[in-house]
């Protein structure tokens, strides 16, 4: 096997730290200069509900774009798609505000802005996830990924510029710069690809139903996530108030490194396992699936021992000691996060490899569990309060993960994974006793981890060093 999908595994998951990396930066630099109320207002309105709506109007649409032989022929259809649905819902929210802003606990002054700031993020989103779409369909994975980070970049030094040389704190201008990124990258991208959309746009074709279920099999999983989590963001408004909205919302941005490591094989798997007719390389060869999903996994465990012995002092370093709560449960959702790479890793590969009634069942069990959840979490905090949502994700996703192993087709992935585990645990035992003898702190502590984990992991066997250089290497020839 050749280079490409070792290397582009690692470049998705480089583009979604450096994202996701400028994003929380952004928000770092927010939240020491706004009230934790103004923090949950802006993230609600800017990212939440945008990505929640996000769910409707792009909804399989993108993973459709991703099929590379199929994909680009429904280019056209799906940003008339976007366009339609997006419009229908800045509609509805124009015409009935009331019922909307009154259930998230909005005061009315702030209608007008916030509608406006909601109504330019979902187009933006929208339009900008079909490019991408398009773009990662025709394996086009750099600029891709390059697409996709560039809103988080802008953000990024918009807020500092704003914060740390104009000295503006203040609600309304931080809101509008803090949602203009996605906006500003988007409008030069149209512009330039005009044409392609144009000629898209008058020769568009239906999807076929072949398409759609692959789409939606996809969509479905990979919406599990993301979706729970707006969820939460809407149902802890509302049951808890905004300022818990924002803690939670630093909680899961504390977190989100080991999502990275899922939605790298995410991006990656239908792109490259459509592309050929044979996918038993892909799988089982060195620098298949198999030696990717166990790197990946050991780095998702890695995440847990740091977050393990030192979430408070991130959570106050980076955030200050007004989001401490945070911190306090950032360990549950930690582990949940890293079962749930377990479930996403198997059912991608599951279904880029197999046909029929277990694609239908896993999908089935997915959309009953997303209609399940919101009532759960809103019962959890009821008796738990905010512990409650923590805990509502967390046994979750656990059950999701038991189901979806139990009812896949194909258990290879799941042994591909466990592979060598015994020398993954080994690894983790050493490092947690080390660590938890010489109590270092935070830094040290990262570090120390850092190196000992990667030490052993290879010294035991569980990761082979060529199968990472692989990963790093740049070689332009296909698989």
């Amino acid at each position: 096997m050749e280079r490409r999908l070792p290397f582009y595994t690692f470049f998705y998951f480089i583009s979604l730290v450096f994202m996701r990396g400028c994003g929380i930066l952004a928000k770092i630099l927010m939240a020491r200069s706004i009230t934790p109320y103004e923090y949950g207002l802006i993230t609600l309105f800017v990212l939440a509900l945008p990505g929640f709506v996000q769910i409707v109007t792009n909804f399989c649409f993108f993973d459709i774009l991703g099929h590379a032989k199929e994909g680009k022929k429904y280019f056209g259809f799906i940003l008339i798609y976007g366009v339609v649905s997006s419009s229908i819902i800045a509609i509805i929210i124009l015409l009935f505000p009331t019922p909307f802003f009154t259930f998230l606990n909005i005061p009315e002054g702030l209608w007008r802005l916030l509608s406006l700031v909601f109504i330019g993020m979902m187009f933006s989103v929208t339009i900008g996830a079909d490019i991408i779409g398009i773009l990662r369909g025709l394996r086009n994975h750099s600029l891709a990924a390059s697409f996709s980070a560039a809103p988080s970049i802008l953000r990024v030094i918009f807020i500092f510029i704003v914060i740390y040389f104009f000295g503006i704190t203040d609600f309304s201008p931080l809101l509008i710069i803090f949602a203009l990124p996605a906006i500003i990258v988007v409008i030069p991208v149209v512009i330039i690809k005009r044409k392609m959309i144009y000629s898209s746009i008058r020769s568009f074709s239906f999807p076929t139903k072949g398409m759609m279920v692959f789409g939606f099999s996809f969509f479905i999983l990979n919406t599990w996530l993301s979706l729970t989590q707006y969820m939460n963001s809407v149902i802890i408004s509302h049951d808890l108030g905004l300022i818990w909205q924002g803690y939670f919302d630093i909680s899961v941005s504390l977190v989100a490194i080991i999502t990275f490591f899922s939605s790298a094989i995410y991006l990656i798997a239908a792109p490259e396992t459509t592309a050929y007719k044979n996918n038993t390389e892909i799988f089982h060869q060195k620098g298949g699936f198999g030696d990717i999903g166990r790197i990946l996994f050991s780095m998702c465990i890695l995440c847990n021992l740091i977050i393990y012995f030192y979430s408070h002092q991130l959570t106050t370093l980076l955030f200050t000691e007004n989001y401490a709560i945070a911190g306090d449960y950032l360990i549950i959702l930690s582990i949940a996060y890293s079962i749930l790479f377990v479930q996403q890793y198997c059912a991608y590969l599951n279904i880029s490899s197999s046909e029929g009634n277990g694609l239908s069942r896993l999908s089935k069990v997915t959309v009953i569990s997303m209609v399940i959840f919101p009532f759960f979490t809103h019962f959890m905090i009821l008796y738990y309060k905010f512990l409650g949502v923590y805990l509502s994700t967390t046994i979750f996703i656990i059950c999701y993960t038991l189901v979806t192993i139990v009812i896949i087709k194909d258990r290879t992935p799941v042994l591909l994974l466990l592979s060598k585990i015994d020398r993954l645990i080994l690894s983790v035992a050493v490092t947690f006793l080390i660590i938890k003898i010489l109590q270092l702190s935070l830094i040290p502590g990262i570090i120390t981890t850092l190196v000992l984990f990667t030490v052993l992991i290879f010294s035991f066997g569980y990761i082979e060093k060529d199968v990472l250089l692989e990963m790093i290497r740049f070689n332009s020839k296909k698989i």
